[in-house]
């Protein structure tokens, strides 16, 4: 593109992202640079407050690290239940260990997660004891998991509704 073309505003279609280093910037209000939230202060007299929020995506939810180290937290007490529960035949803890793995790989992937595969996994989970149930309906309710059932579609909203309330609806 030679200068002419620049100056009459015309663009490039093919052109790749455009870097620009900043010597000073002058902002306020609600910023997001680098993939991250934040907002940017400038008091009298020049001084300036930065306050950032990191977030990640899971689940195809946009959440912070802080909510996502608590469904790992969730996801990992499933996984000493299930280690623990000495009334489970080696099989059943197979199976068991298996679906919550499923469970795991469709809750933290950066997509939108299949509905079928995650209330499949997720059901089979609430069979094996009460030990068991109790630690995936905690995992269930948590908030993140909520939200990313939500965005899974109908069928995995109607599951996170039956088992937020503690009991499972007549088609589980």
């Amino acid at each position: 593109m030679d200068s002419s073309e620049r100056s009459l505003g015309k663009i490039d279609p093919f052109q790749t992202d455009l870097n620009i280093d900043i010597d000073s910037l002058s902002v306020t209000g609600h910023v997001v640079f680098a993939g991250r939230d934040g907002q940017v202060k400038v008091q009298t007299g020049g001084d300036v407050a930065q306050h950032t929020n990191q977030t990640v995506t899971v689940g195809g939810v946009e959440t912070t690290p802080q909510e996502l180290d608590m469904m790992i937290q969730c996801i990992r007490d499933v996984e000493r239940t299930i280690n623990k529960e000495r009334q489970l035949p080696a099989e059943s803890r197979e199976t068991a260990m298996h679906d919550l793995q499923t469970v795991e790989a469709q809750l933290t992937t950066s997509k939108r997660p299949n509905p079928r595969i995650l209330i499949r996994a997720a059901k089979s989970l609430l069979r094996f004891s009460p030990a068991l149930t109790a630690a995936a309906l905690t995992l269930f309710d948590q908030p993140l998991v909520g939200a990313i059932l939500a965005s899974a579609g109908e069928v995995a909203i109607n599951f996170h509704e039956a088992i937020s309330r503690h009991r499972p609806s007549k088609k589980i």
